[in-house]
């Protein structure tokens, strides 16, 4: 009986090490995106790319709210920042883990 009630305690335990891991993969997906959405935007304004980045978070089904989303430009160089929060579930049914992720891109754009 004691060696069942371990082995759950384990798969519980896995469970909530594999959802964390789903979220962060997620959100590494997305900076990823983002960065390279960025590297490439030497003809797009400002608002273009904040509509861009709203986009990869829509195709990647991230919660991000497009009034979080902040961009900026000084010459070659852009700063992006957005926030979002992500349900991640660690006990199924049971409990909900709120994780606030925050993406803060500075990097410069490649030039032609």
């Amino acid at each position: 009986m004691s060696t069942l009630v371990k082995l759950i305690v384990v798969a519980l335990i896995l469970n909530g090490c594999v959802q964390l891991a789903r979220s962060t993969w997620a959100f590494y997906q997305f900076q990823d995106a983002v960065q390279q959405a960025v590297l490439f935007s030497t003809n797009q304004t400002a608002e273009q790319l904040k509509a861009r980045v709203a986009d990869i978070a829509r195709e990647q089904e991230l919660p991000v709210d497009p009034a979080s989303l902040n961009v900026v430009f000084q010459n070659v160089q852009a700063r992006i920042t957005a926030a979002y929060v992500d349900d991640v579930h660690l006990l199924p049914g049971a409990y909900v883990y709120k994780w606030h992720h925050a993406l803060d891109v500075d990097m410069r754009r490649m030039a032609y």
